[in-house]
């Protein structure tokens, strides 16, 4: 029935007989869903008509679902905390929203204080969340807490990312993507001023936003946040001239990719279901070795039905970020400009890929301009998905900051000595 629900589609929208015949084709030689063929013979001919709905889709009921069996599971564990999702509408003229969960905490005795925002990383939605939203609300029982796929990710509506805005190939015009989105959700959500939390790619955009609606935010924290360092050309020309052909290869493949808009998305959408529930399922079970399997099966779901959607906000890639994944604009020079009445937080796993030492420079050149302070903390037995790898950590740090929690902390990361303790490793 879906089959033939996704030929009749592309029939009534006129599309030639030869590329029925090919949806037809790749569906069987490729063992994959219509749905996933559909993406695909979409991405290389287009619609001939306006797409659906992305509440329509198939894939999207199905991360829906995923999402609320993971909140679920943790709504068990925190009975004293109330959870809401639902969609805000921007209120522009393309029926844009966002998708939202907001959890409060039913002891609270009032909930004055800012509320906390959370933005997930690169290619996430806040299903990936659900091991720290209700954790964090039982620690901070007086703050409002959201979390919020961010436009053209997760459950969110997916406009077309190179229409929505002017010179999208610009690092300021992808930010302005999601910056513009992030205040019109704030606005229609009532809220003077927030908490602004963000991982990876979040965080780096909740940069980018504090910086032009500095007056909104009360204190920011980064997880792990993609684009802080400088790149440095002078290592990098010495490793590649060290580095085999082999490898030379490689890089030189990967950089034609980034300049062809290549995302992991659309790789995954072009895959046979099979294989890329595979890889995902792979991602998942070998990552996450704290979560229990019923967790991971459900969050390999969500990741692989959110990574099918069609694509929108990943295609910021490579107008904000360069190959290596560094920051045309980098955050080392951005994060000591911002006018905050609080101390920045910055976290890094132990075993991250987003090295702890950029973070540790942006409290060095705060340290020295006196204009404010960064306080850089690590999470133990955790890489880049700290809030997953080691969640309890994780949680108990965020609450920390948010409280501005002072005294001996394990995590805390001083620049003075981690220089000499990276001296006396020389």
């Amino acid at each position: 029935l879906q089959f033939h629900s996704t030929h009749s589609n592309f029939r009534k929208k006129n599309l030639s007989a030869p590329t029925t015949a090919l949806l037809r084709h790749y569906v069987r030689k490729s063992q994959s869903s219509p749905l996933v063929a559909m993406n695909y013979l979409s991405s290389l001919f287009g619609y001939a008509q306006e797409p659906p709905k992305v509440q329509t889709l198939p894939m999207y009921r199905s991360a829906l679902e995923f999402e609320t069996k993971l909140l679920s599971l943790s709504k068990g564990r925190h009975p004293s905390s109330t959870l809401e999702v639902y969609d805000v509408e921007l209120g522009d003229t393309k029926d844009n929203f966002i998708h939202t969960v907001e959890v409060s905490n039913v002891k609270a005795k009032s909930t004055g204080k800012d509320p906390i925002v959370i933005m997930h990383g690169y290619g996430n939605g806040i299903g990936y969340l659900f091991r720290n939203l209700l954790p964090l609300s039982a620690s901070l029982p007086n703050r409002k807490i959201f979390g919020i796929d961010m436009l053209g990710f997760g459950l969110s509506s997916r406009p077309d990312f190179y229409e929505s805005v002017s010179q999208p190939e610009s690092v300021s015009g992808a930010e302005s993507f999601f910056v513009e989105s992030l205040e019109q959700w704030r606005e229609a959500q009532k809220i003077d001023r927030m908490v602004l939390a963000g991982h990876s790619m979040g965080g780096y955009l909740s940069v980018a936003y504090t910086e032009k609606y500095p007056e909104r935010v009360s204190k920011l924290i980064l997880l792990s946040p993609v684009g802080v360092p400088k790149p440095d050309l002078e290592k990098r020309a010495r490793q590649m001239a060290n580095a085999s052909m082999r490898f030379k290869a490689l890089i030189g493949t990967v950089r034609t990719f980034w300049r062809m808009g290549l995302t992991p998305m659309s790789v995954l959408r072009k895959m046979p279901e099979g294989r890329g529930k595979a890889l995902v399922d792979g991602y998942v079970f070998r990552r996450m070795q704290l979560l229990e399997d019923e967790e991971k099966t459900l969050l390999s779901g969500y990741f692989y039905n959110i990574g099918c959607l069609p694509g929108s906000g990943e295609f910021c890639l490579q107008s904000i970020l360069d190959v290596g994944v560094l920051a045309k604009e980098p955050l080392v020079d951005r994060i000591p400009k911002l006018k905050l009445p609080a101390p920045i937080g910055m976290l890094y796993g132990a075993h991250d890929w987003m090295d702890v030492d950029g973070g540790l420079e942006v409290q060095k050149k705060m340290e020295e301009a006196g204009t404010n302070k960064v306080d850089v903390r690590v999470v133990k037995r955790a890489g880049h998905l700290l809030n997953l790898e080691n969640p309890a950590e994780c949680n108990r740090i965020l609450a920390d900051l948010v409280n501005e929690k002072s005294g001996y902390d394990k995590s805390r990361v001083n620049w003075r000595e981690s220089e000499q303790a990276e001296t006396n490793r020389i």
